[in-house]
């Protein structure tokens, strides 16, 4: 089965890069693309589940207070500086 073609536009400096960068590592163009897509798309997809998550756990009522979310870090940076 062919995969299909995606076709788009960059800026010059961009290929330049990947050109070096293909050369370096004597692999093509294709491969690096294909290489950054999918870990583009698995951070991407981390972060959609994530934020799903955190909106399920707010309609579930699991919610944290704020107060005491911005006590925790005022301690954290007393603690940082102090040391």
């Amino acid at each position: 089965m062919a995969s299909p073609v995606i076709s788009f536009r960059v800026e010059e400096h961009l290929v330049a890069q990947l050109d070096q960068l293909a050369a370096a590592t004597d692999r093509d163009r294709q491969y690096h693309l294909k290489r950054a897509l999918t870990r583009y798309l698995e951070t991407e997809a981390w972060h959609v589940a994530a934020v799903a998550e955190g909106i399920a756990d707010a309609k579930a009522g699991n919610l944290t207070d704020l107060e005491l979310v911005k006590a925790d870090w005022a301690e954290r940076a007393k603690n940082r500086v102090d040391q």
